[in-house]
């Protein structure tokens, strides 16, 4: 059988970076590691090729070639999803979906052949088998696997040259009960892992492919279980000396990882870098309305400059228009992250996603308005507690502020100066590395709206090696950061704001909810940005 893997093309958005590649010559941020795990699982008969829309297009030759058609995808990415499903139907092939987009979002998928809802490792050998003789049933239920029985994914079908990063996995699942998040609804709350010597065979295969760079473990919270996470990291971190540390490593991880010594400790010491973690709000209130409680046991401000002094990189998640979020709300944001070393400072508005405990809340209350796009950086999709213009509105001034360039460059400044050193060599920089440094001094140092800014910042990192590197990545990354600031969300959500204005109770309507739901064309993925 010839199985086509098809990973649709994503939006433009904060976490992908488009903005950087004219300075680092790459396509996209990251591979599609969710389909190229699928290729692993296929018969080994199957003929696979691997297609991804945000690197290259899809030719006509190749759906001819297909028997089975594979798509995978999140919500944000569902414009292309379905004209993927569309034009493989009009060639007459048979469509197999999954992801986390079919999985919360089955009864919009009716256009595909076959739908697997949840992991698809347990269950997907005897869907193909079903295919084959002709009776697989339209929709099957995925299980919860041992992760450990998760064969290497393939990446040896991946142009490894088109990407910023390379991805990899290592545990799922997060012990948390966060109302708004659907990790824990999709993977569960009990955090299940891979072996450490599984983690090394993948490890193994992308230094095999002749990649060296970044890296990004792509757990939604790596120290769910924090005994496992430790072990891991040392058995990495041996790997990683034995190579002479070929990865940059980054990953996400729980605000509580401030209170883990020792496993800061070795993760810097095994080559980490960064980390993203889901902050949300320093205000106490909002916190609790989400059952983000684990983010109340340390001072916020505490937990930034323990891990940053540690050796890491703190990225970061926020979000406003919380049922407890106040006018001040914007403000307080404002100041937490300002006086805080994170550069990437993500910041969104709450966002209702389907099968997640926030939206059956809001369901039972009425407040429903229309279904989820998967871009935070749009428009809410429920009846707000603050007036819906008040809360666009301020929304749009708190990120004009933060990705103002000398604000911007104030923050690079803080954790560069902060940021501890991490393990690994001084890398000798390359002719690509070259061109981006000699691009962002003419973009940003010469011609670019804060030089004084800009020259401080490379004049703190000058005095701090380990971190020079890393202040140019930031400089080039917040050209990516202003300009989709500037040129996609603020035009948005002004045009959002002059229809409230002139219309306030426009919303109401089904016909504007629709427009303000095809906002989403710059939606993101649940991806945190790129640490280089």
């Amino acid at each position: 059988m010839r199985v086509l893997l098809v990973a649709p093309a994503f939006p433009v958005t904060y976490w992908g970076a488009e903005y950087t590649f004219p300075f680092t010559g790459k396509r996209a941020a990251y591979p599609p590691l969710g389909l190229i795990t699928v290729a692993a699982l296929l018969p080994k008969d199957c003929e696979v090729r691997l297609i991804d829309l945000n690197i290259e297009t899809l030719q006509d030759d190749l759906l001819r070639w297909a028997d089975l058609v594979l798509v995978g995808g999140m919500i944000v990415q569902s414009r292309s999803f379905h004209e993927v499903i569309a034009r493989a139907k009009a060639a007459g092939k048979r469509v197999v979906v999954g992801g986390p987009y079919p999985t919360t979002s089955p009864d919009v998928c009716g256009d595909a052949d076959y739908l697997v809802l949840g992991e698809a490792e347990d269950v997907l050998p005897s869907l193909f088998a079903q295919i084959r003789a002709g009776d697989a049933p339209r929709v099957t239920k995925g299980t919860r696997p041992d992760p450990s029985h998760v064969p290497v994914a393939r990446y040896d079908l991946l142009d490894r040259s088109a990407y910023v990063c390379m991805s990899v996995q290592f545990s799922r699942g997060c012990p948390f009960n966060c109302e708004f998040c659907d990790i824990i609804e999709i993977f569960g709350r009990v955090p299940r892992t891979k072996k450490p010597a599984q983690l090394l065979r993948e490890l193994e295969a992308i230094r095999d492919t002749g990649y060296r760079g970044p890296l990004f473990l792509v757990d939604d919270n790596f120290i769910g279980n924090k005994r496992a996470a430790l072990g891991a990291v040392r058995e990495i971190g041996k790997w990683q000396h034995e190579r002479g540390y070929p990865f940059d490593l980054f990953t996400e991880a729980s605000v509580n990882l401030a209170l883990e010594t020792e496993l800061l400790k070795v993760m810097v010491q095994s080559g980490f870098s960064a980390v993203f973690l889901g902050i949300e709000t320093p205000s106490p209130e909002g916190l609790k309305e989400a059952q983000k409680n684990q983010n109340l046991v340390l001072p916020l401000h505490d937990a930034v400059n323990l891990i940053t002094r540690a050796g890491l990189e703190v990225m970061a998640g926020f979000i406003v228009g919380f049922d407890t979020d106040q006018s001040d709300a914007f403000e307080r944001q404002r100041d937490f992250i300002q006086s805080s070393p994170i550069p990437m400072a993500m910041v969104g508005l709450l966002t209702a996603l389907p099968g997640t405990q926030l939206t059956r809340r809001l369901e039972r209350e009425g407040r429903m308005q229309m279904r989820a796009s998967g871009d935070q950086f749009g428009t809410p999709n429920f009846k707000t507690h603050l007036d819906r213009r008040e809360l666009v509105s301020g929304y749009s001034n708190l990120l004009a502020s933060l990705y103002e360039p000398v604000a911007f460059y104030e923050r690079c400044q803080r954790a560069v100066e902060q940021r501890g050193p991490s393990a690994g060599r001084l890398r000798i920089p390359s002719l690509a590395d070259l061109r981006a440094l000699f691009l962002s001094i003419w973009r940003h140092g010469i011609i670019g709206p804060a030089r004084a800014a800009y020259w401080r910042l490379i004049g703190s990192a000058i005095r701090r090696p380990h971190n020079f590197r890393r202040a140019v990545s930031l400089a080039i990354v917040g050209e990516h950061l202003r300009r989709y600031t500037y040129e996609v969300v603020q035009p948005r959500l002004a045009s959002e704001i002059e229809q409230l204005t002139s219309e306030p109770d426009a919303i109401d309507s089904p016909e504007v909810a629709a427009m303000l739901s095809n906002f989403s064309a710059g939606a993101t993925s649940a991806m945190p940005p790129l640490p280089h």
